[in-house]
């Protein structure tokens, strides 16, 4: 199994602070999704404050794949169930899920 990774994302190497599931178990386009989350990585180096980075992690029968979703400061605590809401809600989590099938065709 591979799992492919954003190279920006080697700053943080600590476990998810957070992680909300949005899809479990589901097929989509004949592949078998069996994990498909958001996290959220939190840290704290000297020339910043807190800062917050928000990923999207994908696992499949085959492949493993987080990438970066959105990053900032560190906002309010719920920002991850509203980031969570949003993309159930408005951004479509299959074509979210589409264009990490297409980043892993690619790799």
């Amino acid at each position: 199994m591979t799992f492919k990774r954003d190279v920006d994302l080697t700053h943080w190497k600590n476990h998810p602070f957070k992680k909300i599931t949005i899809l479990k178990k589901q097929v989509v386009d004949g592949i078998k999704i069996y994990n498909f989350q958001i996290r959220q990585y939190t840290h704290n180096c000297s020339s910043q404050k807190d800062h917050t980075i928000y990923t999207i992690y994908m696992e499949t029968d085959n492949n493993k794949i987080e990438t970066r979703y959105n990053q900032g400061n560190l906002m309010n605590d719920n920002n991850i169930e509203n980031l969570a809401l949003s993309i159930k809600n408005f951004n479509g989590v299959y074509s979210i899920i589409n264009r990490l099938l297409i980043e892993l065709n690619n790799f």
